[in-house]
């Protein structure tokens, strides 16, 4: 009798549990008709296509690393993109909730909780970065960048990160504009702020393209980027970079496109947005290639030169340039625009999931994970600071370390199990007709690339990660 009564509560608060899910689901909100869904998708890359690609892509033999690089996001992106679309528009859930929709009575319900702590944690330590661009648009829309390089741009920046305090608060800054767009919803919010900040994006992105086709370096970047060194094709780190810059470069495997996803109308279709996307963010990152690279030329500097292209090596390429302050700015205006749009989206996936499981209101929902995301940044900051001694035994930083944790293991391991559980544990049938696919032969293509091709190649990503350690 006891557990007679105990099956009939878990059945009522499975049935109280379903209907307020349903409940939420009705009052979901939704992208707006228009470019406002795209736009916000293309901006949730962020820094990634512009400081990490190009960094990257110095490191890997620049034509190279970006031929390797298109065929990543070809074989890799675009099936995984349309996948964690389709997985969002078909649940109208964010991740979690998706996944435990779809696998009520699989342990692959809980893979969509992955992708939420993954999310939290670059956010985390992002925004700390994101902060120090804030800082640098600050130098140069004050005309203070030579006063803040009287050592040198590497002293300068080594001197900034060092304090306890000031990084914070362009930490906080960060965070708080982040948690203020997120807050006012998809349509009033993200959408919104979108669609003003990423044609703003866009003009910078032109502007600073065309001022470079004007330096003396243009026709060395445009052969460093454009005219491949065949033999760094026989050099796997340049597969696997490419593979890697491909999530970044598409902001896969963090929940972020399930949940954007999940606010689309279930008419948008999703094919011709997912390439539109992908072609994009491709271009936004080789633009990107074509502002930096000729201005490292045309000063003979290395692009080699890893997370200090951005930080050092172009502040000191501005500081010789005719005109290098208005560069200067227009440049970390832009890398502010991108940090921003990014950490939205970011935030978005643990508000999200707030909202879905708990009830939250999106106003507490988005102060409450922002206040908690902060606090995690607090010894990624610091760690460059007063626990600048807390190193690993490979000398890596917190920053350094979270980043590792999280965007060389976490987040690859998120997507081989994404792409797992959308080859093998979603049914086929089911699949194809949620990425409006069917049974062509295009969504049968899409099907094997997602139980073979995807997994195998990420799994090598992994494996990298973890072996590079």
């Amino acid at each position: 009798m006891a557990a007679s009564f105990t099956q009939t509560c878990t059945a009522r608060n499975r049935d109280q549990l379903d209907a307020k899910q349903t409940s939420q689901q009705k009052d979901r909100e939704h992208w707006g008709p228009g470019m406002g869904f795209l736009l916000a998708t293309l901006g949730s890359v962020g820094i990634g296509n512009v400081w990490r690609f190009s960094y990257v892509a110095g490191e890997n033999g620049g034509g190279a690393f970006l031929l390797v690089y298109v065929v990543m996001v070809l074989l890799v992106g675009v099936p995984l993109l349309l996948g964690e679309f389709a997985l969002g528009r078909s649940t109208q859930r964010e991740g979690a909730a998706a996944m435990e929709m779809l696998a009520p009575d699989s342990r692959w319900r809980r893979v969509g909780l992955l992708g939420v702590f993954v999310a939290s944690m670059i956010l985390a330590y992002y925004a700390v970065i994101a902060g120090w661009v804030l800082k640098y648009f600050s130098l140069y829309l004050g005309g203070s960048a030579r006063e803040f390089a009287v050592a040198g741009f590497a002293g300068g920046f080594r001197s900034f990160i060092a304090q306890p305090v000031e990084p914070l608060v362009w930490q906080l800054a960060v965070m708080a504009l982040t948690v203020a767009v997120v807050a006012g919803g998809i349509e009033r919010g993200i959408e919104a702020v979108s669609k003003l900040l990423m044609p703003a994006l866009g003009l910078l992105l032109l502007a600073l393209a065309v001022h470079s086709a004007t330096l003396p370096g243009f026709q060395r970047g445009l052969a460093f980027l454009f005219s491949p060194d065949w033999t760094a094709l026989t050099q796997p780190k340049v597969y696997l970079a490419a593979l890697g810059q491909a999530f970044f470069s598409m902001g896969l495997a963090m929940g972020v496109m399930i949940t954007y996803g999940s606010y689309l109308p279930p008419k948008r279709r999703l094919p011709g947005a997912v390439l539109t996307i992908a072609l994009g963010d491709t271009l936004f990152a080789v633009t990107a290639g074509l502002i930096i690279f000729p201005a490292v030329f045309s000063f003979g500097l290395n692009p080699a030169q890893g997370p200090a292209l951005a930080f050092v090596v172009l502040p000191e390429v501005f500081s010789q340039m005719p005109g290098g302050a208005w560069v200067g700015a227009a440049f970390f205006a832009l890398l502010a625009i991108a940090a921003l749009t990014s950490a939205v989206s970011l935030l978005e996936v643990p508000v999200a999931f707030a909202m879905q499981r708990f009830g939250w209101s999106r106003p507490l929902a988005s102060l409450g994970f922002g206040s908690l995301i902060f606090a995690l940044g607090i010894p990624a900051s610091l760690g460059y600071g007063p626990w600048a001694g807390l190193t690993t035994t490979g000398g890596r930083g917190i920053l350094d370390l979270m980043d590792f944790i999280t965007a060389d293991i976490l987040r690859p391991l998120n997507g081989l199990l994404i792409a797992l559980f959308l080859g093998w544990i979603w049914p086929r049938r089911d699949a194809m007709a949620a990425s409006d696919l069917d049974n062509s032969l295009a969504g049968k293509l899409w099907h094997v690339s997602l139980r073979y091709a995807v997994p195998l190649l990420v799994t090598l990503v992994l494996v990298s990660g973890v072996w590079g350690a």
